[in-house]
């Protein structure tokens, strides 16, 4: 094990469960000049000697061509999946700004390695080694770490984004637990131990996710995008508590809380967040009490770490804004529905920082929303000369503990906050509630997005990728939001197999349903069958926990717990073959989703897909 010089690593006892704990401090006090420190490398026979493989274990993972390393991007959108050795992420061309969103700042993954934030797996059948960073001192608490793991001799080295941060000697900078389990059960299980074991899921109580209900509701933006007004927002109300809609049929008729959130296009710009005044007259406290009174949660988008290029706050408060190291404004990103870059603020300086939670002061408080959707949050960590030094992960931090604090609204009602692009590590102690992947969109694939190779496009095919990579996560870490699903029919660039694969998946893997349609159904037959049918599909998975693994390219098997159901999602376009020993076993029920067809020997599983058989007793 090598140690950079400016620390020490030791290794503590296992936990009660068979996990090691390895502990890295400082050797020294010193302040780090880099972007990101480096603070040990490992080889594999010492990873292996640490969790006691014997030389059958250790054949098991010696095959490049039948192991799968797990790469984490390192903010909700990016990339997360198994990759083989072959297979890499390369990084956004043409719009450098995409980049911001992908790659967390530092030096990028180089060529035969895979670069994981916050854990990673190395995989050889369902022989799984874990590596998990715990944070360095309490829940959620600590500079993000990340691992680089060479595909070829799986060496793994250490690292945490921490330019600006002043180290005491003796001062502990990362606790990893280092593990060994046998499939995705007991990957799960691990996860519950390490994260799972505090209250931080009970402050959702009021959206029934402690008492085994999945928070849902409804949200405006795959239905109009940013053309919202008051009264296309009034009228989305009155449907959804009068028609038979997805969350009248499933949560409001059955006395389940939901959500009602206004999505982006209620502001006057991305930064200027006032009600736009043409299309929000009446403001945005009437409209949450009218939600409020209809039995609804209320809820906002707002990204209060950024702001478009265009906005008047960031002409205003130019002294604000995150810079690099020549001045410039430092690009956040890209948006072709706003004015195109957009710039992070610089959480460092007091006046924004005092500014932002003012803000999320008067959208709880004064207009009474209580369910804050807080976007783009990766922009919190962006590199740049923050005014009043310190690491990147500490003002983040800072100001995500200021503006949770409002728990509790000032009538007594709980408040519940939703994280998206928000880099997942230096989140999870504040925010319960996190999207896991890109958005879902009404389109299977964004072409011109893939052509440029931004890694959290909008796509169907993409958030399903990334919400199957992440669910190991859900019930431990997060209360993980899939995004929305769809059971229209009408603007839809795919149809009903798709549809299905997309509410199953959120169901089998996340735990939170939220819908973006027309919440007037009447008008559209095809729609009411659908939504029954996904209603039924719900019904019959409740209380079922599922797990999947990799099998193949865009082919995964897909088992609940108990051995009840087994299956298969394709994230293809192309029928694939599934060699099936055990086809006997499998019972088609005409209530689970099935697209596959017997051959000798197995099935033919239709492209972009789930297939769900119920298992007979042996």
């Amino acid at each position: 094990m090598l140690v950079d010089s400016r620390f020490k690593a030791s290794i503590g006892k296992k936990f009660a469960s068979g996990e090691i704990e390895l502990t890295i401090a400082a050797a020294g006090a010193f302040r780090a000049s880099e972007i990101v420190v480096d603070l040990l490398s490992i080889d594999f026979g010492e990873l292996s000697s640490l969790l006691g493989f014997d030389e059958e274990g250790l054949h098991a993972f010696s095959d490049t061509r039948s192991r799968f390393v797990f790469s984490n991007g390192w903010q909700s959108w990016s990339f997360a999946g198994e990759l083989t050795a072959s297979e890499r992420v390369p990084p956004a061309i043409l719009i450098e700004g995409l980049n911001a969103e992908d790659l967390r700042p530092g030096p990028r993954e180089a060529r035969g390695e895979v670069l994981s934030h916050f854990f990673t797996r190395i995989r050889a059948g369902d022989d799984r080694i874990l590596v998990i960073s715990l944070g360095a001192e309490e829940l959620g608490r600590g500079a993000p770490v990340a691992f680089r793991i060479d595909r070829r001799t799986l060496a793994l080295s250490v690292e945490i984004q921490a330019r600006g941060m002043e180290f005491r000697e003796g001062e502990t900078v990362a606790r990893l637990a280092v593990a060994r389990c046998a499939g995705v059960f007991a990957e799960r299980d691990l996860f519950g131990r390490l994260f799972g074991e505090d209250d931080r899921f009970a402050r959702l109580d009021f959206l029934g996710s402690s008492a085994g209900l999945v928070p849902g509701g409804y949200e405006s933006w795959y239905n109009h995008y940013t053309s919202i007004s008051e009264k296309v927002i009034l009228s989305d109300l009155d449907s959804l508590t009068s028609g038979d809609n997805l969350i009248n049929a499933y949560y409001i008729r059955r006395g389940k809380p939901a959500i009602f959130q206004i999505d982006d296009g209620w502001e006057e710009a991305v930064g200027d967040w006032s009600a736009h005044p043409e299309k929000f007259p009446g403001g945005m406290a009437a409209l949450a009490r009218g939600i409020e009174a209809r039995g609804l949660v209320p809820g906002l988008w707002i990204a209060p770490f950024i702001a478009e290029s265009g906005s008047r706050a960031a002409a205003e408060h130019s002294d604000w804004l995150l810079r690099d190291a020549k001045g410039r404004p430092v690009v956040a990103g890209w948006n072709n529905m706003w004015t195109g870059d957009f710039y992070a603020w610089d959480l460092s300086n007091r006046d924004a920082a005092d500014w932002i939670e003012s803000l999320i002061e008067t959208i709880v408080e004064e207009w009474g929303y209580r369910y804050i959707k807080l976007d783009f949050l990766y922009a919190g960590l962006l590199e740049g000369e923050r005014r009043e030094g310190g690491a990147a992960w500490q003002h983040y931090e800072r100001i995500l503990s200021r503006i949770t604090r409002h728990s509790l609204n000032r009538n007594g009602l709980p408040v519940a906050w939703l994280g998206c692009g928000a880099p997942l590590e230096s989140s999870y102690g504040y925010l319960p509630l996190m999207r896991i992947g890109a958005d879902t969109k009404e389109t299977w694939e964004y072409w011109l997005a893939r052509l440029v190779r931004r890694q959290g496009r909008p796509a169907a095919r993409v958030n399903l990728l990334h919400t199957i990579g992440r669910a190991v996560l859900d019930g431990s870490v997060f209360v993980n939001d899939p995004d929305v699903i769809f059971c229209r029919t009408k603007g839809m660039g795919y149809g009903g197999k798709e549809k299905e694969l997309i509410a199953a998946v959120a169901r089998m893997f996340a735990s939170q349903v939220m819908f973006s349609d027309d919440a007037s159904t009447g008008d559209d037959p095809q729609a009411l069958a659908f939504t029954k049918r996904v209603i039924g599909l719900y019904d019959r998975l409740a209380g079922l926990e599922f797990g999947a693994t990799r099998i193949g390219r865009n082919l995964f098997s897909v088992f609940e717990r108990q051995g009840r159901m087994t299956g298969w999602i394709n994230l293809g376009d192309r029928p694939r073959k599934v060699t099936d020993p055990d086809a006997a076993l499998r019972r088609i029920d005409p209530e689970l989703p099935f697209h596959a067809r017997r051959i000798s020997g197995g099935w033919i599983v239709e492209g972009r897909s789930i297939t769900v058989f119920e298992e007979k007793s042996p």
